[in-house]
């Protein structure tokens, strides 16, 4: 396989793991056919051109060139594009098919350290959305092991934080949170990840009560969201703020913005996601 045609089929992983059509990703610069052609590998496509549809489908350069060097990314980006669905969802039993997916391959493969990760992680979702399992004290000290190991967390790490921190004790949590701020908020690399890590994170200290913590998320977060593409994150913000206030004595006010929030994800067509944030509202806001 040459050049073009490996670039070409990373690119195409990429975009359908994420479900996102040619469509959504050509513009007045790149059109659909070239952009069709290249991941083919019928055509090169110019550097500038290539970085514009890598921005349009939320994706770094360095995560990218991450997916070409191999070391089973592709195992990687597939196992990540099967998560999404399923939580919001909350499909418990296609977590556990994931869980045992991952487990199969790594007594197979106990070498590739990367497949017991995506095992404890499914074990993560399945306790998230059923609270009544709980998460094994041995698999969260292994993956603190682990990421005290890392010399850099990329972007696996971040995603292993944003996971699990409702299994984590607030100091550990907010410890790991300060430092993402601090090592990615200046770059702009992985915006959009570590947003969606530091509002879990703030989300935990809210749910733990630990107010004074979680303000300190509520502020360092804001500046993160300028970007108004980013109406997920925008709204679960929202969402959080509501529930900053409402813990903090303002309860009306903190419910209004709740509420708000869950409508907004309700006329997005969100209705998963306002089925969940609903029940969020009805369990720590009544």
């Amino acid at each position: 396989m040459n050049t073009y045609d490996q670039l070409g089929k990373v690119f195409h992983d990429f975009r359908t793991n994420r479900s996102i059509s040619l469509k959504q990703i050509a513009d007045e610069n790149v059109s659909v056919s070239q952009i069709s052609r290249f991941e083919r590998g019928e055509t090169d496509i110019s550097v500038t051109k290539f970085l514009k549809i890598l921005e349009n489908m939320h994706v770094e350069v360095t995560e990218f060139m991450d997916a070409v060097r191999g070391y089973d990314k592709t195992e990687t980006i597939r196992f990540m594009g099967q998560l999404i669905p399923l939580e919001y969802k909350r499909d418990v039993a296609g977590f556990r098919r994931l869980y045992d997916e991952q487990k199969e391959k790594y007594e197979k493969s106990p070498w590739v350290y990367q497949y017991r990760l995506n095992m404890i992680l499914a074990q993560s979702f399945i306790c998230k959305c059923d609270n009544t399992v709980p998460f094994p004290r041995e698999y969260l000290d292994e993956v603190t092991d682990y990421l005290f190991s890392v010399e850099e967390w990329k972007i696996y790490e971040l995603i292993l934080i944003g996971n699990l921190y409702l299994f984590m004790d607030i100091p550990l949590l907010h410890k790991m949170g300060q430092e993402i701020l601090k090592s990615y908020a200046g770059t702009g690399a992985n915006k959009r990840l570590v947003v969606i890590t530091l509002l879990n994170i703030w989300e935990t200290c809210l749910h733990k009560d630990e107010l004074a913590v979680a303000a300190w998320y509520r502020d360092g977060i804001l500046p993160l969201t300028a970007d108004e593409t980013m109406l997920y994150e925008r709204n679960l913000y929202h969402f959080l703020s509501g529930l900053q206030r409402f813990k903090g004595g303002e309860k009306e006010l903190g419910k209004q913005e709740m509420e708000q929030a869950i409508q907004i994800y309700e006329w997005l067509g969100c209705h998963n996601l306002a089925r969940n944030y609903t029940e969020d509202l009805n369990r720590y806001a009544t």
